[in-house]
């Protein structure tokens, strides 16, 4: 059965974190190493936070981005795109002689990244004093969205200032060790397999093993924890310390980048109008079904009545 919400837009969600502009390839055929292979080029915006501030203004969200680019190309078509779809960009600063950041990725036929390369140095300056000196962050926030990108003072910065509910997105095995320090301010952790084997130390095989380590990192301070599992779905542990899991329904899978962004986005989505986490979950996974499904990190045909949809459809 769809799951039913009112007024989407009446919370205010802040997300800090990457934007940056993602050349994206995909080839007819198997790539081969030392070797030029046929296939598709294309760029868009993207970067973590700047995804999931996308997705949660195409939801319905009023969403706010706060994040730095480079005063150049890639820079001003990042926050024109940003703007087009219904985010405020008046806390993204664009920075004289910077780069805008730039996320390259590879994908083979199947849809899978085989490998990538990300040059985001500007996110070093987003920093705390910048964000005091430049009085980027709003007013008022229900609920705060950061995503590992950022620097260690400025994660744990916004960690101990924040006091309404924050999200966060791990964004890669090596970025989420920057969260061990302020595991424990962390409403609810958004991880995949290999950063939650990262961060607990435990090898996550199975969905027996991502419920385990969802639990283990409950007991590590994080109030809740979701673990996507990709094909086998999701694992979860609530802030009671109850843990479940939901199956991944089967999807034509045309780009698997930006699925765990948009995996995020549901679930703030979820939360902010007072759905239980399985249902938060349910919903999450729908908008992560439908952008598998999309050539684009973010889906253009995602939506409330979208996700519904593809809900009643998998309920059917």
């Amino acid at each position: 059965m769809p799951l039913q919400m009112t007024n989407p837009a009446a919370a205010r969600i802040t997300v800090v974190g990457g934007a940056n502009m993602d050349v994206g390839a995909k080839t007819q055929t198997p790539l081969l190493p030392g070797d030029s292979t046929p296939g598709h080029i294309h760029y868009a915006p993207g970067g973590v936070g700047r995804n999931i501030a996308e997705n949660l203004a195409r939801l319905g969200s009023a969403v706010a981005l706060v994040s730095v680019v480079g005063a150049d190309a890639f820079g001003r078509d990042i926050l024109a795109h940003t703007r087009s779809v219904g985010v405020e960009v008046a806390g993204v600063q664009m920075l004289a002689g910077q780069r805008t950041a730039t996320y390259l990725s590879m994908h083979g036929p199947d849809g899978d990244m085989a490998l990538a390369v990300n040059d985001m140095a500007i996110l070093e300056r987003l920093t705390p004093d910048l964000l005091v000196a430049k009085n980027t962050m709003p007013a008022h926030t229900d609920v705060l969205v950061l995503d590992c990108n950022l620097s260690v003072p400025t994660l744990a910065w916004l960690l101990e200032q924040a006091t309404q509910p924050v999200f966060v997105d791990a964004v890669s095995v090596a970025k989420c060790q920057r969260l061990v320090p302020v595991l424990g301010r962390v409403h609810t952790l958004k991880v995949n397999r290999i950063e939650a084997q990262a961060l607990c130390g435990t090898v996550v095989g199975s969905v027996d093993d991502a419920r385990r380590a969802a639990l283990a990192l409950y007991g590590m301070g994080v109030q809740r924890v979701v673990l996507s599992l990709g094909a086998l779905g999701v694992a979860w542990c609530d802030a009671d310390g109850s843990t479940g899991a939901r199956s991944a329904s089967a999807v034509p899978v045309v780009n698997t980048t930006g699925a765990g962004d948009a995996l995020l986005a549901g679930l703030v989505h979820a939360h902010v109008q007072g759905l239980s986490l399985p249902h938060c979950v349910e919903y999450a996974m729908a908008c992560a079904e439908i952008t598998l499904s999309s050539t684009f990190a973010n889906a253009p045909d995602l939506s409330h009545a979208a996700v519904q949809s593809r809900l009643a459809a998998v309920a059917a």
